[in-house]
């Protein structure tokens, strides 16, 4: 009885699409069934380091992924050789998640780090982000210090001509849309969304915990700068300990344990009687700027855009259709996140 069962469902899946045609890497222009890893992403794509799992040497994106289309044309482009350094002042916890994903969207919700976080649990999130656990997050405030250095950027250059796999084709042609069980094992077999976009690289991050005094202060120096381009070299005060509840641990986001070692041994900043970590010290210290380039390697997801699978469809009643019900779907897994 088993081995029958088993024989069917092999024949079921060996019917809904062809081997040559599933893949578990990064592909531009392939489907993914969001809703297969939604609340877990983070675990089938390399976004945030984590301290139970050693992903050093891992692969940026390892989600199933289908061919569905025939001839899609993209455009690669390739990164700087140099990192990019920014700070990012959040008002609360939420905001801290959602600048950290601000470059992942999703269509069809507005918090996409929920899809990739939205089933951890708070101290868990806040270990991968170098805090220590707070029952009342929002009670603080955050500044995200985020370097990060672009390998690949990869951009599906048009959509509007692109011809659908023979066999998805005839799936198509079939689908009941007024049936909403059939839609969602259409899901379940050919994707929700497809990648129109993906960029490659590293970066390395820190959170910084901050008293909203202090918070709005180095808001209002931050803005003085901006406005005057006055002298950076005060932005070291503002992150003392005069103004901070916590430093966070620097993080890599490939997961890569031996660069972060070398950034807590080597970034080390003084002040008063303290020594911590600190990425500001790239921001004083050429030399430790190159050195950490150097390092820095393609071992990240950066960015990522996951557009619906509207496309598959010429009959535009039947996209759209499809399209409200991902969409309300993913409204729903994001209430209950």
């Amino acid at each position: 009885m088993f081995l029958s069962r088993r024989a069917v469902v092999l024949l079921s899946l060996c019917c809904v699409c062809c081997d040559e045609d599933l893949g578990y890497t990064l592909t531009i222009g392939n489907a993914i069934d969001v809703f297969a890893n939604y609340g877990d992403l983070s675990q089938v794509t390399q976004v945030v380091s984590a301290d139970y799992d050693d992903n050093e040497g891992s692969e940026p994106f390892r989600e199933k992924n289908i061919r569905l289309f025939e001839n899609i044309s993209s455009r690669q482009t390739p990164g700087d050789s140099h990192f990019d350094m920014n700070i990012q002042l959040c008002e609360t916890f939420d905001d801290l998640l959602a600048v950290y994903f601000k470059n992942f969207k999703i269509e069809g919700t507005d918090k996409p780090w929920k899809a990739f976080l939205g089933d951890w649990i708070l101290d868990e999130i806040m270990r991968t982000f170098g805090i220590e656990y707070d029952a009342r997050p929002d009670n603080c405030c955050y500044v995200l210090v985020k370097l990060t250095k672009v390998h690949t950027a990869v951009q599906v250059e048009s959509m509007e001509r692109v011809r659908v796999r023979e066999y998805v084709q005839r799936a198509v042609n079939s689908l009941n849309v007024s049936d909403g069980v059939a839609i969602r094992q259409f899901m379940k077999s050919y994707g929700t969304h497809y990648i129109e976009s993906f960029a490659t690289g590293n970066f390395i991050y820190q959170v910084f915990k901050y008293k909203r005094s202090g918070y709005n202060r180095l808001k209002a120096y931050i803005r003085l700068r901006e406005k005057h381009q006055i002298n950076s070299d005060s932005l070291r005060f503002y992150f003392s300990s005069y103004f901070l509840k916590q430093v966070g641990d620097i993080r890599i986001a490939s997961g890569n344990k031996v660069i972060e070692e070398w950034a807590r041994d080597n970034l080390r900043d003084s002040q008063y009687l303290f020594s911590r970590p600190s990425l500001l010290r790239l921001h004083f210290n050429p030399i430790l700027a190159f050195k950490l380039n150097e390092m820095l390697d393609n071992g990240a997801l950066l960015s990522l855009s996951l557009r619906t699978l509207k496309p598959l469809f010429k009959d535009e009643y039947k996209g759209r259709v499809f399209a409200e019900y991902v969409e309300n779907d993913m409204r729903l897994w994001e209430i209950n996140a």
